[in-house]
């Protein structure tokens, strides 16, 4: 009859965690794989299909140049060129075209609490920028 050890081995693997009474005595484990970034096409699509858990933050440029951050619930492609997303911000559905959306980031939907700020990213400028301040003494 055989005997098991009084110490089996741990043995680990990606998917289980158990106990190998026969394992060798060393056991080698690689280290975890390092993921790619991900794509600004992926972090959309992960946040469609996991709505309950995902939302994105990216700096958006409107038709008039005005960059702002926004914070957006991606609903579905709208067109190649667009998507429609619930606009955190102003609370409503917007169309987002893509080639003006940049520096994407995926933020968890429970650290955020609307309505978002919109945060302007260009710094204000007055309209008249040549005339010199005159200060009365």
């Amino acid at each position: 009859m055989e005997s098991t050890p009084l110490h089996p081995q741990l043995i680990m693997s990606t998917a289980t965690l158990y106990l190998d009474p026969v394992a060798p005595t060393a056991v080698a484990v690689a280290p975890p794989r390092r993921r790619k970034p991900m794509s600004s096409m992926q972090m959309l699509r992960t946040a469609m299909l996991d709505a309950d858990e995902w939302v994105v933050e990216f700096e958006y440029s409107d038709s008039k140049g005005k960059r702002t951050r926004r914070t957006v619930s991606p609903i579905r492609f709208a067109a190649k060129d667009r998507f429609l997303g619930l606009c955190l911000c102003r609370e409503e559905p917007r169309q987002f075209y893509l080639d003006r959306c940049c520096n994407f980031r995926m933020v968890r939907s429970d650290q955020i609490i609307m309505p978002v700020p919109i945060v302007p990213l260009d710094a204000p400028t007055s309209s008249d920028d040549s005339q010199p301040l005159a200060v009365e003494v």
